[in-house]
C-alpha cells in the first residue's frame, strides 16, 4: 500500500507527537541557554569565570577526584610517580661562593656538580645564560653537563630563540678525550615563556611550546620545560610531543591545577602553616573566599643555601637522610629569587612565586593527569564538539524543566510555584502595611535594606527571619488547599532539582574526567539550575508555541506549509 506524498507533505503539524514537540521546545530553550552561557562581550565573563575556578581549587585543591596528585606517605612509596622539587638560589646562596646577580656561569657549573650526588631524574635549569662568561667557565659548564648526561640525568636549560646556544658551541670545549662537546649533546633547550589570563594577568594556563608567530605550524616551536620534560618519561617521546602540541593553536595552553595548601616538607623552613584550608562553610559565612596568601609552596622545596652548607639547615639531618629522600628520583627544577628581578608570577591562589614554581606546577599536572592535562574548549578541535556536549547537557536540564512546569499545570500551581507570595498572604500584608503612611513605611523598608547592605553580617539573620514570618503568614491565611497544593509545588521542585543537580554531577564528571575540560568551561551548568536560569527565559517557549499555532493555522488555511 502506497502513500501519496502530497498528503503526507499536507498533514498538519498538530498531528506530531507532543513528546516531539516538547522536546524541540526543550531543545530551543538549551540552545538560549548555551548563547548566555557563553556570552562573554569584550570579555566581561571572562574575569568571573576564571574567578570562579579559582574557587573551585581553593575549597577542593587537594581532594583527589580534582587534583589526583600523590601526598604524604604516598608520595614517598616506591610505586608513586616522581615529584617536582624547586630549588631556589638567592643572594644568600651566592655569597656562600662569593658571587653575586646576575648568576655567573661558573657558579652554575658548580652547583650542578653538587646537585648530580642526589641523583635526581632531571634537572632544569631555569636562568637564561646570555650573559658574557669565560672559555675556561664555559668549558666547566659544559663538562658537568656531558657528566650529567654519561649518569643519565638530562639536563634542561632555558633558552629565549632557538640561537641562544649557538656562543658556546664557538668556545671549542673538549673533554679528558680531546672529544668536542657540543651543546646539542648535553643541553636539552626548553621554552620558559609564561601565559597569563588578561582579565587579572593570573597564571592559570601553561603553554605547549613557543612558536616563532602565529603562522607556524603546530609542533615547529621549543617545547615548554614541564612538556618536554614530561615527555622524555615516556616510552616515545616524540609521539607525546605531538599528542601534546600538534593541532593546537598559537596561543594554546592547558589550565593548572592548583593546591592550596603548602607541601608538608616545606614546613621545615616556613612560618607559615603549610596545611591550612579554608571550608566552603567558612567561605560562605563572611570568611575570605581564597586562602590567605602563603609563604609555604605547593611543592617541595630546597634551598642553595642549605645544599652549599649542611650548616644552613639542620632540619635535613646528619646524614641529609631528609634531603636525599625528597631528591632521590625527583625532577630538580632550580630557579632564583632576587631582589628586582621580577621573575614573579601570579597564582590562582592569588600568591605571587618565584616564577620556577610556575613550571614545576605545571609538571606535576601532567604527571598527576597521566600526560591528560585540562585544556580549554577554546583551545580544542573540533571545538564545535564540544560546544555541541554543552548543549546536550543543557537540553537535558531543560527537559527536567519542562517537565517539573507541565505538572505545575496539572496542579494549576504554574503562577504560584514553590516560593511565591501566596495572593492571600499579599492580602493580609497589604493592610499592616497600610496602618502606615506611604512615606514612612517605604523609608523604614529603605533604612533597613540601608543597614543590610551595609553590614554584611547581618544578612544571613534577615533572610531566615523573613522566610520564618512568611512561612508563618502562610500557614495562618492560606487555604488548606492551598497550602496542600503548595507543599506538592515544593515536593516537585525539590525532585526536579535532585535529578538536575545529578545530571549537573555527571556532566562534570565525563567533562572533567573523559573531555579533559577544567572547571571554568563546566561551572555554569550549576547557575542554570540553582538560580532559575530557565523560568527567567521561559519566554522563548512560549514563543515557540504561538510560532507552532500560527503555523498549524495556515496550513489549516490551505496555506503553503
Amino acid at each position: 500500500m502506497s502513500s501519496d506524498p502530497a498528503t503526507s507533505a499536507a498533514t498538519p503539524p498538530a498531528a506530531r507527537s507532543p513528546l516531539l514537540q516538547a522536546a524541540l521546545h526543550s531543545l530551543l530553550l538549551a540552545a538560549v541557554a548555551l548563547f548566555f552561557l557563553n556570552l562573554n562581550l569584550y570579555g566581561t565573563a571572562s574575569a568571573s569565570r576564571r574567578f570562579s575556578q579559582d574557587l573551585v581549587y581553593a575549597w577542593f585543591g587537594d581532594e583527589a577526584w580534582l587534583y589526583p596528585r600523590p601526598t604524604g606517605r604516598s608520595a614517598r612509596s616506591p610505586d608513586a610517580p616522581p615529584r617536582a622539587v624547586v630549588v631556589i638560589i638567592d643572594e644568600h646562596a651566592l655569597a656562600l661562593r662569593g658571587a653575586r646577580w646576575p648568576v655567573p656561569v661558573e657558579f652554575h657549573a658548580q652547583f650542578l656538580a653538587e646537585l648530580e650526588v642526589l641523583r635526581p631524574r632531571a634537572i632544569l635549569l631555569d636562568f637564561l645564560l646570555i650573559d658574557p662568561a669565560s672559555h675556561q667557565d664555559t668549558c666547566d659548564l659544559l663538562g658537568v653537563a656531558a657528566q650529567l648526561r654519561r649518569d643519565h640525568i638530562p639536563l634542561y636549560l632555558a633558552i629565549a630563540a632557538p640561537d641562544d646556544l649557538k656562543p658556546m658551541d664557538t668556545v671549542g670545549c673538549r673533554d679528558p678525550q680531546g672529544a668536542l662537546i657540543r651543546t646539542a649533546d648535553v643541553f636539552t633547550p626548553v621554552s620558559v615563556v609564561r601565559q597569563v589570563d588578561g582579565s587579572d594577568f593570573v597564571s592559570r594556563r601553561y603553554p605547549f611550546e613557543q612558536r616563532a608567530d602565529a603562522n607556524a605550524a603546530p609542533g615547529s616551536g621549543i617545547p615548554s620545560a614541564a612538556v618536554r620534560m614530561y615527555c622524555d618519561t615516556e616510552r616515545s617521546p616524540a609521539a607525546c610531543l605531538k599528542r601534546l602540541d600538534g593541532g593546537q593553536s598559537f596561543d594554546s595552553g592547558y589550565d593548572l591545577a592548583w593546591s592550596p595548601n603548602g607541601d608538608p616538607f616545606n614546613q621545615r623552613w616556613s612560618q607559615a602553616a603549610c596545611l591550612e584550608r579554608t571550608s566552603p562553610f567558612r567561605a560562605i559565612l563572611n570568611q575570605p573566599a581564597l586562602p590567605r596568601e602563603s609563604a609555604c609552596p605547593p611543592v617541595p622545596t630546597l634551598f642553595a643555601g642549605a645544599l652549599l652548607s649542611p650548616a644552613e639547615d639542620p632540619s635535613l639531618g646528619v646524614d641529609n637522610d631528609a634531603l636525599f629522600r625528597v631528591a632521590d628520583g625527583a625532577f630538580l627544577l632550580v630557579g632564583g629569587n632576587f631582589r628586582g628581578t621580577g621573575d614573579l608570577v601570579t597564582t590562582p591562589m592569588h600568591t605571587l612565586l618565584p616564577g620556577v614554581y610556575y613550571h614545576a606546577v605545571a609538571l606535576e599536572n601532567l604527571l598527576a593527569f597521566h600526560g591528560q592535562p585540562k585544556v580549554r574548549k577554546d583551545y580544542r578541535s573540533p571545538r564545535l564538539a564540544f560546544y555541541g556536549y554543552d548543549l546536550l547537557v543543557l537540553w537535558v536540564l531543560a527537559v527536567i524543566f519542562q517537565w517539573r512546569q507541565s505538572r505545575l499545570q496539572a496542579l494549576h500551581a504554574t503562577d504560584r510555584g514553590a516560593f511565591a507570595i501566596s495572593a492571600e498572604a499579599r492580602a493580609w500584608i497589604a493592610p499592616v502595611l497600610a496602618r502606615w503612611p506611604t512615606p514612612v513605611w517605604v523609608l523604614v523598608v529603605s533604612v533597613v535594606l540601608l543597614l543590610l547592605a551595609t553590614f554584611k553580617s547581618l544578612q544571613l539573620i534577615a533572610v531566615v527571619l523573613t522566610v520564618i514570618a512568611l512561612v508563618a503568614i502562610e500557614l495562618r491565611v492560606a487555604p488548606k488547599t492551598e497550602i496542600h497544593v503548595r507543599a506538592q509545588a515544593l515536593t516537585l521542585y525539590l525532585r526536579a532539582m535532585g535529578l538536575s543537580l545529578a545530571v549537573i554531577a555527571l556532566a562534570i564528571w565525563v567533562g572533567y574526567r573523559w573531555l579533559r575540560l577544567p572547571p571554568g568551561d563546566w561551572l555554569g551548568y550549576l547557575s542554570f539550575s540553582a538560580f532559575g536560569y530557565f523560568l527567567a527565559h521561559a519566554a522563548i517557549v512560549d514563543f515557540g508555541r504561538k510560532v507552532d499555532q500560527l503555523y498549524i493555522e495556515r496550513c489549516a488555511k490551505g496555506g503553503a506549509p
